[in-house]
C-alpha cells in the first residue's frame, strides 16, 4: 500500500499524554472459562434512585455457595456496574418460590441501548460462539432496562443478534433462574482498561457464517477513502462544531466516500472495510466493526485514521484494540483555534462541543486521496 502522508502518526505511537487521550489500556493473557455448577441467577432490579445510573440496578449470578461472581458483572474502567450484594439471601431479586430451572445455561453478558457498548459489551457472547456456534442451547442476556420494558428498545440490538445468528437464539432474563451448570467468561474487553488476547479472535468469528461468506464478496472499489461522518447527528458524547463545513470540503474530493453510519444497516456498514482503503472519522461507536470484519493477516480491511481534537476525544479503548489486532491504524492532530466548548442549543445535548481545524483535515485527506491515484 502507497507510504501515507507525514500528518498522519501511527497510534500505537500516541503518547499517553497526548491531551485527547484518557482511560488506561493494556493487553491481558487469555481467561479460561467461567464454569459454575448450581449458579443462581438474578435479573436486573431497581434497587435505589441513585442519580449514578450504575448503583440505581442490581442484577448478578450467585455460585452454589451463594457468593457473587463478580467476573459475570460488568465493569468500565474501575466502576463496577449493577453489582448486587455478595451473599444471595442479602441481594435483591432473590426469591426461592419464583425461581425458574434450568440443566444447563449459556450467559452471553448485559445487552446495552447505546450502540458503541453493545458492539464491545457483548463480548462473552462472541467468546462462547467460538465453542457453541452450532450448538441449539439458548444464549441468556440481562438487558439494561427497566424490567417493565418487555422487549428491546433499540432495534438496532435485534439487528446485530442476527448478525451473529443469536437472533432466534438470545433470551432475555426476567426472573430469577437456577441452573445446574452455567457457562460464561470474564470480560474480554473492558471500557478504558484492557482488552484480551483472545478478542482479535472471537470477534473475526462472531459473524454468522453467512454474512461471513457475504461479506467475502465484497469487492475494492478501486483505491478509496471512506469518511464516517457525525454532523447529523443531534446528541451524544462529542460534538465537532465545524464539521458541516469539512463535510462540504470532502465532497470536492473525488476519491472521498462520505457516510453517516446512523443510516446504514450492519452489512453496509460492515462492508466499508472491505470496499476502501482507508476508513477516516472522529472516534465513534462504529469504528469498533473493524476487528469482525479482519482477516488473521488484515489483507483484506481497510485502515483506520482517527481524527482526534480537544481534550478526552480519544478514549483508550483504541489504542488497546490496536495494540491486540496490530491493524497498523493512524490518528490526526486536528484541533481548532475557537473555544473548546459552544454554548449553542445543540452543542448542550452532547458530553462536549469541540473545535476542529477543517483546512489541516482537508488537505491531509486530500494528500491520502492524491497518493493513492
Amino acid at each position: 500500500m502507497t507510504a501515507i502522508p507525514g500528518e498522519f502518526k501511527l497510534l500505537a505511537d500516541i503518547p499517553l499524554q497526548h491531551p485527547s487521550y484518557f482511560g488506561e489500556s493494556q493487553i491481558i493473557e487469555t481467561q479460561p472459562l467461567v464454569i459454575e455448577e448450581d449458579a443462581t441467577i438474578l435479573p436486573r432490579i431497581t434497587i435505589s434512585q441513585d442519580k449514578d445510573w450504575a448503583n440505581c440496578f442490581s442484577q448478578g449470578i450467585f455460585d452454589a455457595s451463594g457468593n457473587h461472581i463478580e467476573s459475570l458483572n460488568d465493569q468500565r474502567s474501575h466502576r463496577k456496574l449493577f453489582f448486587p450484594k455478595s451473599r444471595l439471601e442479602d441481594a435483591a431479586g432473590y426469591a426461592e418460590a419464583n425461581t425458574k430451572k434450568l440443566k444447563f445455561m449459556l450467559y452471553g453478558g448485559t445487552l446495552y441501548d447505546h450502540f458503541g457498548d453493545m458492539l464491545v459489551d457483548t463480548c462473552r457472547a462472541y467468546q462462547l460462539l467460538r465453542l457453541y456456534r452450532y450448538s441449539q442451547e439458548k444464549i441468556w442476556f440481562h438487558y439494561a432496562a427497566p424490567r417493565s420494558v418487555r422487549c428491546l428498545r433499540a432495534p438496532f440490538i435485534q439487528t446485530w443478534l442476527d448478525c451473529l445468528g443469536l437472533g432466534d437464539r438470545f433470551r432475555l432474563i426476567r426472573r430469577p433462574m437456577r441452573t445446574r451448570c452455567l457457562i460464561s467468561c470474564p470480560q474480554i474487553y473492558r471500557d478504558l482498561r484492557f482488552i484480551s488476547r483472545d478478542y482479535p479472535a472471537a470477534a473475526r468469528v462472531a459473524l454468522h457464517p453467512k454474512l461471513r461468506r457475504n461479506l467475502k464478496q465484497v469487492k475494492k472499489e478501486g483505491h478509496r477513502i471512506a469518511y464516517l461522518s457525525r454532523h447529523k447527528l443531534t446528541e451524544g458524547t462529542s460534538r465537532f462544531t465545524q464539521e458541516s463545513e469539512l463535510v462540504a470540503k470532502l465532497k470536492a474530493i473525488p476519491e472521498v466516500d462520505i457516510f453517516c453510519p446512523e443510516e446504514l444497516g450492519f452489512e453496509e456498514k460492515l462492508s466499508i472495510w472491505l470496499s476502501h482503503s482507508y476508513v477516516v472519522g472522529f472516534p465513534q461507536g462504529c469504528l469498533m466493526l473493524k476487528p469482525f470484519v479482519a482477516d488473521a493477516g488484515h489483507n483484506n480491511v481497510a485502515k483506520q485514521i482517527f481524527l482526534v481534537a480537544g481534550p478526552q476525544s480519544l478514549p483508550s479503548n483504541w489504542l488497546s484494540i490496536e495494540k491486540a489486532c496490530d491493524f497498523g491504524d493512524f490518528y490526526l492532530d486536528c484541533d481548532g483555534i475557537e473555544d473548546a466548548f459552544t454554548k449553542d442549543e445543540k452543542a448542550e445535548k452532547f458530553t462536549r462541543s469541540n473545535s476542529i481545524n477543517v483546512t489541516k483535515i482537508a488537505r491531509a485527506i486530500q494528500e491520502l486521496a492524491a497518493s493513492l491515484r
